[in-house]
């Protein structure tokens, strides 16, 4: 064992996905402690307190966050907030586990834990809405609210088939939005039951759903829209062509973009990285100056 010990931070949401975590917990701070670490294993007790937690984190040589995209997310937002610098690794624990699935991090816990100690760091790209900050995904409409409004019993129950029970059971309120769309290639104006800006290959558990390939550090999001369907006939179009992952222009709309500003004379409900990102009328997303510098 070194002499001087590194001092680690473990953050762990104990109730996403099944709570598996609390089975690994032992075996986690032991491999860190093995490999040099003076461990502090934090457990979050509410919304947020992960952002609070990182407050500290700049006295500490290594993060890990352990739970769903939404404990990451908070993690990585208290270290912006902290204009801190601490590498950060992930091990994913939660029910889709979107982000971690782009990375390229496994979802099988002994293995992301030797990624968190051997794996090289890498850059990945913070977007911001308004004065927020996301990871890999800012959408509205159509089951954007389903991942955070699906009871914790029920995800732990059935996983990622529980985002599409609860998707099926919102069929008859969705609604559209009468939307103007500004981006720095251009304008677009419609009426939308979906919009979607990421940085991931995987939304909501669906691997490259309107073909998005996702450079995690080329400054852009990709752009999904899917405009509002006039009858039943368009909808079974637009099912069709989900499944069978060709898109009919007419109905779906993709682009690259780094700024993307959304107004509309209506309120918006918006989802960030899976999380209630509220309801709004205006609504600008970019890129955030801030760059994850030290993720693994």
């Amino acid at each position: 064992m070194p002499s001087v010990l590194k001092k680690l931070l473990l953050i762990i949401n104990p109730t996403s996905g099944r709570g598996m975590i609390k089975d690994y917990l032992l075996s986690i701070v032991t491999q860190f402690s093995l490999a040099g670490y003076e461990v502090t294993v934090y457990p979050t007790k509410a919304k947020h307190d992960a952002v609070s937690k990182m407050k500290v984190a700049r006295s500490y040589d290594l993060v890990i966050a352990s739970g769903g995209d939404g404990t990451l997310n908070e993690v990585i937002t208290g270290l912006i907030e902290a204009n801190g610098n601490t590498p950060i690794g992930y091990i994913p624990t939660g029910t889709t586990n979107d982000f971690a699935s782009t990375l390229g991090i496994p979802k099988n816990v002994p293995k992301a834990l030797e990624l968190c100690l051997n794996g090289k760091p890498m850059p990945i790209d913070i977007g911001m809405f308004n004065e927020r900050y996301f990871m890999y995904v800012a959408a509205f409409g159509a089951f954007t609210d389903v991942a955070y409004e699906t009871p914790q019993p029920r995800k732990n129950m059935l996983g990622g088939l529980a985002y599409l029970i609860e998707g099926l059971m919102k069929l008859p309120t969705i609604q559209s939005y009468q939307c103007k769309i500004y981006h720095r290639e251009g304008f677009i104006e419609g009426d939308y039951i979906f919009g979607m800006i990421s940085n991931s290959d995987s939304v909501a558990g669906i691997k490259n759903a309107f073909g998005n390939q996702a450079d995690l550090n080329d400054g852009l999001f990709e752009v999904t829209l899917i405009r509002a369907p006039k009858n039943l006939i368009d909808i079974h179009r637009i099912l069709t062509d989900f499944l069978n992952r060709t898109y009919d222009p007419e109905y779906v709309v993709t682009f690259k973009t780094d700024r993307i500003t959304v107004e509309s004379e209506q309120d918006v409900k918006w989802t960030l990285d899976g999380e209630d990102g509220g309801s709004m009328k205006h609504a600008t997303i970019k890129k955030s100056s801030t760059t994850c510098s030290d993720f693994k």
